[in-house]
């Protein structure tokens, strides 16, 4: 029987150092030497984002409830954010149109994501199959995305067209629940036997394949969908007379009715942003072992995760794995897990996958966790 308490967080950018991005989170200014430094570090996709989680698990696979199965449960309160965009987006925010004058400027495939929930997990488990049915209930759930979209400004920058297609759903209330999922969990573990050098005991690699949250969300019936699909063009006003600057530049009902934005307040039904993974955890047994693994989160702008890396065995009762990871909201990172058994029933864990982000203002995030897992024997 293990209990397990956890806390993990981490935010990044694959554009923004920790330097941009702390003016977003404690204001200041934005230097010209900052948005070329972040120009030049733009890709055709741009991404920036955080995400943590705080829980408690408890699992049991050695007593079964029934034939080979045990059982597991887990509470946790979950947040999540991130945006991602082009370059030309990029551009057209930080240095207007006028580099981009004859040129079209593309949008599509520019979206975003903020998610608050709480999830109520239970399953079995038999040491090699977990299956899970799990509760979510969301305090925050908003999600949008611009799936083609593009601005033309022309040579003369007298002539502006805008297109664009794109949704949103909307739905938030901190103090209330705004709705629900209801999701499958699954973990698989391929297992290798391993025997001691000095054959005294064995233990098995293993190699953990899974999915997180697969189902569907339902929304209370005040979810706010918005669809846009429009051309707009603008080319500038007549002049009549002096009086004519006391009007707008631009015909605010004009320009409305043009982007034709439609909402609608009702109940919205769609997919979870599920989650999948593997993993091969250390096994403890030798001195140095390889890890290595891969994360992906569907539906929120977030690119598959990647690392490999080492585990050193320090001494009988400790570890400590190092690795390079590519990806997720990030760009190259370097983590590091400590992790130390006291008494041969407590586990305690420090990690970082941004280990660099944490003391440096030019690296791409920070991240950090902790796990506190106690075995009752």
């Amino acid at each position: 029987m293990v209990l397990n308490i956890y806390a993990n967080g981490n935010y990044g950018s694959s554009i923004f150092n920790n330097q941009f991005m702390d003016v977003f989170r404690f204001g200041g200014f934005i230097d010209n030497e900052m948005k070329d430094e972040a120009l030049s570090n733009s890709k055709r996709i741009n991404y920036v984002g955080g995400e943590g989680s705080f829980g408690v698990s408890f699992s049991d696979p050695i007593h079964k409830l029934f034939g080979n199965w045990g059982y597991y449960v887990d509470i946790s309160a979950n947040a999540s954010g991130a945006v991602q965009f082009t370059d030309d987006l990029y551009e057209l925010a930080f240095y207007g149109n006028k580099s981009n004058a004859g040129d079209t400027s593309f949008m599509g495939q520019t979206g975003f994501h903020s998610r608050s929930f709480k999830k109520f997990a239970a399953g079995i488990d038999n040491n090699k199959l977990k299956i899970g049915l799990s509760f979510l209930s969301f305090s925050n759930y908003n999600q949008g995305l611009v799936q083609s979209g593009y601005t033309y400004t022309d040579s003369l920058g007298s002539n502006i067209s805008l297109d664009i297609n794109g949704s949103q759903v909307q739905s938030n209330n901190a103090l209330k629940h705004i709705g629900s999922g209801f999701a499958v969990d699954f973990e698989y573990r391929l297992s290798q036997e391993l025997i001691a050098k000095d054959s005294s005991h064995s233990k098995s690699t293993t190699i953990i394949i899974g999915i997180k949250n697969i189902g569907i969300y339902v929304s209370q019936k005040n979810s706010i969908l918005t669809t846009v699909d429009t051309t707009y063009n603008y080319s500038g006003f007549n002049v009549s007379s002096i009086s004519s600057f006391g009007n707008s530049i631009i015909n605010q009902q004009e320009l409305t009715d043009s982007i034709r934005l439609i909402s609608d307040t009702t109940q919205f039904v769609g997919l979870l942003p599920f989650e999948i993974y593997f993993h091969k955890p250390p096994t403890y047994l030798k001195k140095w072992e390889i890890i290595y693994g891969f994360r992906y989160k569907i539906q929120s702008s977030y690119r598959a995760f990647l690392y490999m890396g080492g585990n050193l065995h320090l001494a009988s009762k400790m570890n400590i794995s190092s690795y390079l990871a590519y990806g997720g909201y990030n760009n190259l990172q370097f983590g590091l897990a400590l992790n130390k058994r006291f008494k041969n029933n407590l586990l305690v864990e420090i990690n970082s996958n941004n280990l660099l982000g944490i003391f440096s203002k030019t690296q791409h995030g920070k991240a950090a966790g902790i796990s506190l897992k106690y075995n009752f024997k």
